[in-house]
């Protein structure tokens, strides 16, 4: 039996780690560049800008100024906390070691790297907090619960509800006055602690402008979805993949109900507050597939809760492995065979890509080895910044967007005149109906036709300022 177990875990963990490895273009392109302009000493939200939160791109950044690689050993580790909350919470509820093991280890990175999982993204850390959260709470450790709360903040603030829904079941059974008073207390000093964070490195006061410009964001409407309150947030994020993970959640729930009735309520109330608070933030804050993430939390409690309720689940058999990674597997949404086959062969690709140097910045290192330079275009940013730490962003936003604050479009040309090197990306170009956007690329290549002199490249134009090709 150990021996099958073993084999199963480790078969299970390769496939996690190939699935892991972060690629390197859009959004996740984004973030690199993020890291690494931080990593060169820039201010987050004043030198350079994107709409995650902090504690994400310093932790990012921290990594990057070791290595690339640490991109995937960070994305482990989040994996790794997420499999020893279920752990300590599958003890708790009194399995054995060995079937606490196999549903944390062998189960919950399943879970956690499912059907829409994006690898590099803040929504495995903000999973991994929540379960740590509740994990404390099991224990009564009230302090620590509400200094992680601030931490989950500084992760991805919208996953903070989902969190205090999760704990309220286990506060009331207790003397729910002091837990308030401790999860108060250990939320004040966190966030004393993060606030002077910020505020010495200057981040501060654009932290506050982030949640306000978030909230902006959230309620655009951006996503190819229905322009229908609740339904444009809930339709986009509800793919096949996250309806599974949704329904096998809330068949868990009412399947341990059933059979187990009087066992582990509190827990049970556990996981359907949190099925219901993840519901609820996503019908407010969704807009993307991958945002279903945020519906694996609830989904690795469900997975503890059911082997936890059903006694004849506890005795570790053969059988027991392949239902563990099975309805693990469904709590995931179930991957396609070809999402599994693609994430095999495209992981040595993956890695390689870590440390490759963008096509657009070996062009602009070819003819300059330091100095200032802005990029133009969309979130297809290839990682670009990765090589650039002795050049000056100008501009602060290296990508813009047609639902961008219009004071940031109005900004941006204003700003190029006085930038070294342009990276223009293909896509930088005007769209149907998109009337600031358009005039913010109308102003801005006037100011390219004017004041620089261009050379198309396959991923679009490198300019050199008049003053410096001159």
């Amino acid at each position: 039996m150990k021996v099958t177990a073993v084999i199963y875990l480790v078969t299970m963990w390769v496939y996690v780690i190939l699935r892991a490895i972060p690629g390197r273009n859009g959004d996740r392109g984004v973030f690199v560049s993020m890291a690494e302009r931080i990593a060169a000493g820039d201010t987050l939200y004043v030198d350079v800008w994107d709409n995650k939160e902090p504690l994400f791109f310093l932790t990012l950044a921290a990594g990057r100024a070791i290595s690339p690689a640490m991109d995937i050993l960070i994305e482990l580790i989040w994996i790794a906390l997420c499999s020893l909350a279920i752990y300590s919470i599958s003890r708790d509820l009194k399995l054995s070691g060995l079937q606490s093991s196999l549903v944390a280890f062998g189960g919950t990175p399943l879970i956690v790297t499912g059907g829409v999982y994006a690898s590099g993204f803040s929504h495995l850390p903000s999973t991994a907090i929540l379960l740590g959260i509740v994990a404390l709470a099991l224990h009564k450790r009230w302090l620590f619960v509400g200094a992680l709360l601030i931490v989950l903040a500084g992760f991805k603030i919208i996953v903070v509800p989902i969190a205090i829904f999760a704990v309220i079941p286990l506060a009331l059974q207790q003397d729910r006055w002091q837990a308030a008073k401790k999860v108060l207390a250990g939320a004040a000093i966190a966030a004393f602690s993060l606030g002077l964070l910020l505020a010495l490195r200057g981040e501060l006061i654009g932290f506050f402008k982030l949640i306000w410009s978030n909230i902006s964001y959230s309620q655009s409407s951006i996503s190819d979805a229905y322009d229908i309150p609740i339904l444009k947030h809930i339709e986009p994020v509800f793919t096949q993949a996250t309806i599974i993970t949704f329904s096998a959640t809330l068949a868990i729930l009412i399947l341990t109900f059933v059979l187990a009735p009087h066992q582990y309520k509190d827990f049970r109330y556990v996981v359907a507050v949190s099925l219901v608070g993840t519901l609820l933030v996503t019908a407010i804050t969704g807009l993307w597939d991958h945002h279903g993430q945020i519906f694996y939390g609830p989904a690795a409690l469900a997975l503890a809760l059911l082997f936890a309720s059903i006694p004849a689940l506890r005795v570790p058999r053969l059988a027991n492995i392949a239902l563990i990674g099975l309805i693990s597997m469904l709590l995931a949404g179930m991957p396609s065979m070809r999402a599994i086959i693609d994430t095999a062969l495209s992981g040595p690709t993956r890695f390689r890509d870590l440390s490759r140097v963008a096509d657009s910045t070996q062009d602009l290192l070819s003819v300059a080895q330091s100095g200032s330079y802005q990029r133009l275009g969309m979130n297809t940013d290839d990682s670009h910044a990765y090589g650039l730490r002795d050049f000056t962003l100008n501009c602060y936003q290296f990508v813009q967007y047609t639902y961008d604050l219009q004071p940031t479009l109005d900004f941006i040309p204003t700003c190029l005149d006085s930038t070294d090197y342009l990276i223009v990306d293909k896509g930088f170009t005007p769209r149907a109906g998109a009337t600031s956007w358009n005039d913010f690329v109308a102003k801005s290549e006037q100011v390219i036709a004017a004041d620089f002199t261009c050379s198309e490249r396959a991923w679009g134009r490198l300019c050199v300022n008049a003053s410096i090709s001159g």
